[in-house]
């Protein structure tokens, strides 16, 4: 079974022919966040030196990412929004899509059902601290300024550019009958994702993007990039990539559409307790742990604190069960707002 660690990261580089330095360790500080816990927090970059820079120099510089909305948020989504609304509180401008054109394609989603998900996750996220004021949380249907740019940007893409960007988790999709491949849906909504990158360039003026995404979707980057130097567009385009939750019972990582994958946010607190606390998805490798994955991902804690708990967590002993059960507790109060 594929697992999103150091060993992925390195077949990543070696499969694709990136340059290793393409996918380059964190080593600089950002608005006041220092690299020891942006390392905490992501797993590497592709070209933010430059985002860093445009920091410094005073341009118009902004992180882009987004979720689909297949389903419910599971502990990957609320680690992508609580990061988010990291780096907003930090002084950043952020841009997060709900991915509901996306959903309705990639993923066949009713528009009734996604327009009702929209409403939720938007309320959630505020309810989390996102800051409109700081950034923008939108859906992609009511943006159609965004499908203008889509449709621009399709004219220097080919059929193979989308071949070449499918998701390595693809074979896991196709086996339980979730996804059927790189059709023209897909197709669809990877051009959708891609132009809400494009289009804070192009249109929105900024100087500089940062993508923020898993490394699983760093082929989404790749394709954008393609955009970026065949239309030869004023605008520079970076990537922070994070490390990937594990999923339970043995899958890759967490998955909306893989229920048993996942520890969801609609999840009782005594749900939440049982599946933390009795968690056997235990390695010697904090990193390879899905419980110590969700600390650093799906929390408050801050630098000393975890490196307390990756201590505990190589001990394996009764202090880090007792830390379990005390995340636990804390990981059910921040779920309790989506209700």
């Amino acid at each position: 079974m594929l697992k999103f660690n150091d060993e992925y990261y390195n077949q990543v580089i070696e499969k694709h022919g990136y340059n290793a330095m393409d996918f380059k360790p964190i080593d600089f500080d950002l608005k006041g966040i220092t690299k020891d816990v942006l390392q905490q927090k992501w797993l590497c970059h592709y070209n933010a030196e430059k985002f860093v820079d445009g920091i410094k120099n005073n341009k118009k510089v902004i992180v882009t990412t987004g979720i689909g909305l297949s389903g419910t948020p599971h502990m990957g989504t609320l680690s992508q929004i609580l990061r988010a609304i990291y780096l907003q509180q930090a002084g950043i401008d952020v841009q997060f899509v709900l991915g509901d054109l996306d959903s309705y394609n990639a993923r066949n989603q009713s528009l009734d059902i996604l327009a009702e998900r929209v409403e939720k996750y938007t309320n959630f996220i505020e309810n989390l601290g996102f800051d409109n004021s700081k950034g923008y949380l939108r859906s992609q249907i009511d943006y159609t300024d965004v499908l203008k740019t889509a449709y621009l940007i399709s004219n220097c893409l080919t059929d193979q550019d989308f071949l070449d960007a499918e998701e390595d988790l693809s074979e896991l999709y196709k086996s339980k009958k979730i996804y059927n491949g790189i059709d023209f849906k897909v197709k669809q909504a990877i051009l959708l994702m891609v132009a809400d990158f494009i289009h804070l360039g192009t249109v929105s003026n900024y100087d500089d993007v940062l993508v923020m995404l898993g490394l699983e979707e760093h082929l989404y980057v790749q394709i954008a990039q393609k955009v970026v130097d065949r239309m030869n567009l004023d605008m520079s385009l970076g990537a922070l990539y994070s490390r990937i939750i594990k999923g339970l019972n043995g899958y890759p990582k967490m998955s909306k559409s893989i229920p048993d994958s996942a520890i969801t946010v609609d999840m009782s607190q005594d749900e939440i307790v049982r599946l933390v606390t009795g968690s056997k998805d235990e390695y010697s490798i904090p990193d390879d742990s899905t419980i110590y994955q969700m600390m650093s991902a799906v929390s408050y804690y801050n630098s000393d604190e975890l490196l307390e708990l990756r201590e505990l967590c190589l001990a394996k002993g009764k202090a880090w069960e007792e830390k379990k059960k005390e995340y636990s507790l804390s990981l059910s109060k921040i779920c309790k707002e989506w209700k």
